[in-house]
């Protein structure tokens, strides 16, 4: 099963057990589909790279499979 792997981009002031995307000032989805693995390793190079982490700032990568996702009905 492949996952794709979501960052939220929290204050550190936010315990990482609540940094979650009611509480993240960013969240964003790493491009691409990954073995679980791997996906947490992607999320965290992602967030390296982008740009958008900065001092103060910690990051939490969710990794969720599509079948873990439901719709509003």
């Amino acid at each position: 099963m492949l996952y794709t792997a979501y960052v939220a981009v929290c204050l550190a002031s936010v315990p990482v057990q609540n940094c979650n995307r009611d509480t993240a000032l960013n969240w964003m989805v790493a491009p691409g589909h990954y073995q679980l693995s791997y996906c947490m390793v992607r999320g965290q190079q992602f967030a390296a790279t982008s740009g958008v982490v900065k001092d103060g700032e910690i990051v939490k990568v969710y990794c969720k499979a599509p079948d873990q996702f439901r719709t509003a009905g």
